[in-house]
């Protein structure tokens, strides 16, 4: 017994040296883009193009769980006080991994409007350490993003947003499941039952769900529950609003999942705007200015103008 203290006492040092570098940035690397990355977003918005140059981008590794993860930052290149936003990305393994034109387009627009942007390739991917699990343990290279702030000069970590699309939704859904930091979240497209989601798209249980999730076949109800905000909507964070914005013409995840969830949050009062773009894919493709205008207004109502919540309570003339 004497002997096991000290030993006791080395691990639990261990562990809180861990979770204390949680967020650091190990590897920082600045990143230019390529002239074909600019001619692909000049053809897309060529507004956004001129932006741009007022933002600059980083290629990162951060420490999460003690594991080096990749990921990125874009920011404005003015000094000054900016609201953060942490991005989720969709997909899995190498499908719907950040690249330089998504950088670009995305986190670039991101940060244009005047915001720290963050965001990880999650652990497994693009040389990241670890193992993805898909909304698994991989969840903390999110949360762990939050500390990251903390070595970028210019971020507000006092307003933090989160977003993200398709896996990335349902990645946001589970982070406001576990803390009530951000004071706003967007979801285009989320993923919420992955029991409906399985049954529209039945390939995913050998391409994606037992690939990556852990014991998938022992623990099938478990992980899927685990993973669909539909059946713990009342334990997402109420201080959060959300905006959440799906096509009604979508097929990778059908916007039934997204009704589902909202008459949940409506049924318990979570402060909650939806959007459904008629005809729209994916992506809102067809829709894709007025979903960015979108975007850019709700963040800066409760991150840049730090706006009360909304009265959730019946209530009117």
């Amino acid at each position: 017994m004497r002997h096991q203290l000290p030993i006791f006492l080395l691990l639990t040092l261990l562990v809180i040296k861990a979770h204390s570098q949680n967020g650091k940035i190990i590897e920082k690397e600045k990143i230019t883009l390529s002239d074909s990355t600019m001619a692909i977003v000049q053809k897309a918005d060529s507004t956004l193009l001129t932006s741009l140059r007022n933002v600059e981008f980083f290629r990162i590794t951060y420490l999460s769980d003690s594991l080096k993860i990749k990921g990125f930052i874009a920011k404005p290149i003015e000094e000054g006080n900016f609201p953060c936003i942490i991005s989720n990305r969709g997909g899995t393994g190498e499908f719907g991994q950040w690249n330089e034109v998504g950088m670009a387009f995305f986190l670039g627009k991101l940060a244009s409007w005047g915001y720290v942007v963050a965001a990880s390739q999650y652990r497994g991917n693009d040389g990241s350490e670890g193992n993805e699990e898909a909304g698994g343990n991989d969840l903390n290279d999110v949360l762990n993003l939050v500390p990251t702030f903390n070595e970028i000069t210019n971020a507000d970590t006092t307003r933090i947003g989160i977003e993200g699309g398709s896996r990335g939704g349902m990645m946001t859904y589970l982070a406001l499941k576990e803390t009530c930091i951000f004071k706003a979240a967007v979801v285009l497209a989320g993923s919420a039952n992955a029991f409906k989601h399985l049954e529209n798209r039945p390939e995913f249980e050998e391409h994606v769900y037992s690939k990556y999730i852990p014991d998938y076949y022992k623990n099938k109800e478990k992980e899927l529950k685990a993973r669909s905000a539909v059946f713990w909507a009342d334990e997402l964070c109420k201080t959060t609003p959300l905006l959440l914005m799906h096509g009604s013409s979508d097929w990778r995840v059908q916007a039934s999942e997204s009704l589902e969830l909202v008459n949940k949050l409506y049924e318990y009062k979570h402060p909650v705007r939806f959007i459904l773009f008629e005809g729209a894919d994916h992506g809102i493709r067809e829709y894709r200015k007025t979903y960015f205008d979108q975007t850019e207004s709700f963040f800066d109502y409760y991150l840049k103008k730090g706006n009360d919540l909304p009265n959730m309570e019946l209530h009117g003339r």
